[in-house]
């Protein structure tokens, strides 16, 4: 009896690790991988790089576009050749034809104009500077706050244009003339605290009854304003002084700006840090605000806290004359998770303080004083209200890292790494195979091949 061999293939297989249909699966699914590492990493690398760019790009071209403001070119030479006072006399007069080339020249000058042309406010220190050099300094921008002793309104006439003509004492108790062309809306009148931009013509003066003569310098500019008195540092606020405050309502509508809201950016400006015990402020958290909704009165002037924030907008706003003497406010609006379940899910803020580098999309905490509740115009929803803060400190907040995207790219590298081993590891499977099989093959047709001859030889 001959010993006959199992059936097994006849030759060896292909060394090949995966059939046709199965390498095009493979290769789809490790190119989808790379695509998926590929914009996860590009994601994570450029994660809002082009917003901040843009802004970037913007901010440069706003202040590109400020540097060439046209400025009014006075007639300096005009005023020093039309305009006399050297003498008393001299003084005492004021030539038409130099006030009539001013008043031209004013019409031409904005309040945009004041700090490019290096203006400064008129003070006692400054009359007197004046006076010693009248002709280096006409032209001079100067800005007049004072209390108005006298004012004449002049008709148009040949030669002359319409124009108010009339005399201030200023806050520090010096005095000064002035002429501007118009006071807009406002009705002024003796008694009444005024503001003037303009430019020094010339040093004048006047015999006035029961207080003998008076000089100062004559100021011209385009348009007085309505304005007060300053406020000077606020570094304490009474409770009796919030009495007044009243919060805008849907039912009775937008009310007037209080008078002591300059009075709080004063204060948010010029008190000391120290005197407020902040970790005692109470946290500005969902719970607090559903509180302050319901009583504002509670809250109102009092210093709070605000938990990490997103800032939804904020921006540098010009302010016209007001008694605290800011020129500039920084205001924006801020929104947080915590307040979405609450009755207002945003805040308004106006602060003193420059803005410390915040950004639009930025997060950020926050210490400040409530003073009421603002309403203001929603787009697509109407009228809405939000709490109107005044910051005295805002700090920029970075958040935990969230490790969520290092996390899923890991996975997929590791996923990556792991396909790739297997695919070596059944690929050598696999070779190792297909040798086991041919040596296999290789000795059953040596077999065969024996028991071939020994048949023939029996």
């Amino acid at each position: 009896m001959f010993n006959i061999p199992t059936p097994g293939p006849t030759s060896a297989p292909s060394n090949k690790l995966f059939n046709e249909g199965e390498k095009r699966r493979f290769i789809g699914y490790v190119g989808a991988m790379l695509v998926v590492i590929g914009g996860f990493g590009g994601a994570y690398l450029k994660f809002g790089s082009g917003d901040d760019d843009q802004r970037a790009a913007a901010e440069q071209e706003v202040e590109q576009l400020r540097s060439q403001i046209a400025l009014p070119a006075l007639r300096v030479e005009q005023y020093r050749e039309q305009a006399k006072d050297a003498t008393q006399p001299e003084r005492s007069v004021l030539e038409t034809a130099a006030l009539d080339t001013a008043l031209a020249d004013a019409r031409l000058y904005s309040t945009q104009h004041f700090e490019p042309m290096n203006g400064v406010d008129l003070t006692q220190a400054v009359c007197a500077e004046l006076a010693e050099r009248s002709l280096d300094s006409r032209g001079k921008i100067l800005r007049v706050r004072g209390e108005l002793e006298e004012l004449i309104q002049f008709e148009a006439a040949p030669g002359v244009s319409g124009h108010f003509r009339g005399r201030v004492q200023l806050e520090d108790g010096a005095h000064c003339f002035v002429a501007f062309v118009t006071a807009g809306e406002t009705e002024l009148g003796a008694g009444d605290f005024l503001m003037l931009e303009g430019f020094f013509l010339k040093n004048q003066a006047q015999n006035v009854l029961d207080a003998g003569w008076i000089e100062g310098p004559l100021v011209v500019g385009p348009r007085a304003v309505r304005s007060s008195p300053a406020l000077g540092p606020i570094t304490a606020l009474s409770p009796d002084e919030f009495l007044d405050v009243e919060d805008d309502s849907l039912q009775g509508g937008f009310r007037t700006t209080p008078p002591v809201y300059w009075k709080l950016l004063a204060y948010a400006r010029d008190f000391d840090p120290n005197s407020v015990d902040w970790s005692k402020a109470p946290l500005l958290d969902g719970n607090t605000m559903q509180q302050l909704a319901a009583d504002p009165a509670k809250f109102r002037g009092k210093p709070m806290r605000i938990p990490e924030c997103v800032v939804q907008d904020i921006w540098r706003q010009a302010k016209r004359e007001n008694p605290a003497r800011l020129t500039h406010l920084t205001e924006g609006w801020l929104g947080s998770y915590e307040w979405l379940r609450t009755i207002y899910p945003v805040v308004r803020f106006d602060s003193p303080l420059p803005n410390p580098g915040l950004r639009k999309s930025d997060q950020m905490t926050a210490r400040g004083f409530f003073l009421r509740i603002h309403a203001y115009e929603s787009a697509g929803r109407g009228t809405q209200m939000a709490p109107l803060f005044v910051l005295a400190g805002m700090e920029s907040f970075t958040p935990p890292k969230d490790s969520t995207l290092g996390t899923i790219l890991a996975v997929l590298g590791v996923s990556f790494v792991g396909i790739l081993v297997m695919f070596i590891l059944l690929m050598r499977r696999d070779e190792n195979k297909a040798l086991a099989l041919n040596r296999q093959l290789v000795e059953r047709r040596r077999m065969r091949r024996q028991q071939t001859q020994r048949a023939s030889a029996q």
